[in-house]
C-alpha cells in the first residue's frame, strides 16, 4: 500500500528524520528514521498506519507540488532603498502592518497565509527587491512587531498591496528541532540574514 500526504501537509527528510508540517493544525511533527520517497509516497506499513491515525495521508495519486526553492545567497537587508520610501510606500506599509495586527490574537499559520493570497503579482526582481529594501527602511516605525511570521506576513502583504510578489518559504531544522520562515525571490531574500537561512531546509513555499 501507499499512502500520500494530504494537500496542505508538508514533509521534507532532514539527516534520518521525516518532519512534518502540517498547515491546518498549524503544527510541526518529527520522526526520527522515517523515510519518504521522492514523489511523496510513504512505503512503510507501520509509518503509513501511525501517519493514518493522525490523519495525515490520503491514498491516490500524490498532490502537485510547488517546487521548494534553493536557500538565498544574498539579502537585502543591509542596502538603503535607491529613494526614500514615497507617502503611498508609507501608507501601503501602514495597511499591511493594521492587516496583520488584525488577526494576530489567536491566528494559526492559515490565517497569516491568507494574507498573501491575490492575483498573481509582478517578480521583476529589480521592481520587488527595490520595494524590499524600502520596507525595511519602514519597518521599525510600523505599529506591530513579532517573530518571523508575523514579518513575513507583514512584508507579503506589503508586496501583494503593491501588485508584487515572492516566495514566502518556510524551513526547519534538527538538534535542536527549530522551524522558521523568510521571504524570498530567486536567490535573493528579502527579510533576513542569509547567514542564519544556512541552517534551514525548506519544507514549503507558497
Amino acid at each position: 500500500m501507499t499512502a500520500v500526504f494530504r494537500p496542505d501537509v508538508h514533509a521534507v527528510a532532514v539527516d534520518d528524520a521525516l518532519i512534518i508540517l502540517d498547515l491546518m493544525r498549524d503544527e510541526y511533527l518529527c520522526l526520527p528514521g522515517a523515510v519518504a520517497d521522492g514523489d511523496g509516497g510513504i512505503q512503510s506499513a507501520e509509518l503509513i498506519a501511525t501517519l493514518d491515525e493522525a490523519g495525515l495521508v490520503t491514498t491516490g495519486p500524490a498532490p502537485e507540488r510547488r517546487p521548494l526553492p534553493q536557500r538565498p545567497s544574498e539579502t537585502v537587508i543591509y542596502q538603503r532603498p535607491e529613494q526614500p520610501p514615497a507617502i503611498a510606500t508609507w501608507l501601503a506599509a501602514l495597511r499591511a502592518a493594521l492587516a496583520v495586527r488584525a488577526i494576530r490574537k489567536g491566528a494559526g499559520v492559515a490565517s497569516y497565509l491568507a494574507l498573501a493570497d491575490g492575483p498573481a503579482g509582478d517578480r521583476t526582481p529589480a521592481r520587488v527587491a527595490e520595494a524590499a529594501r524600502a520596507f525595511w527602511q519602514m519597518a521599525p516605525w510600523l505599529p506591530i512587531e513579532g517573530e518571523c511570521l508575523v514579518r513575513s506576513a507583514l512584508l507579503m502583504r506589503f508586496l501583494n498591496q503593491r501588485g508584487l510578489e515572492a516566495d514566502w518559504v518556510f524551513g526547519v531544522r534538527l538538534w535542536p528541532f527549530m522551524a522558521h520562515c523568510w521571504v524570498q525571490l530567486d536567490d535573493l531574500c528579502l527579510n533576513d540574514d542569509v547567514e542564519r537561512l544556512t541552517a534551514y531546509t525548506p519544507i514549503y513555499s507558497r
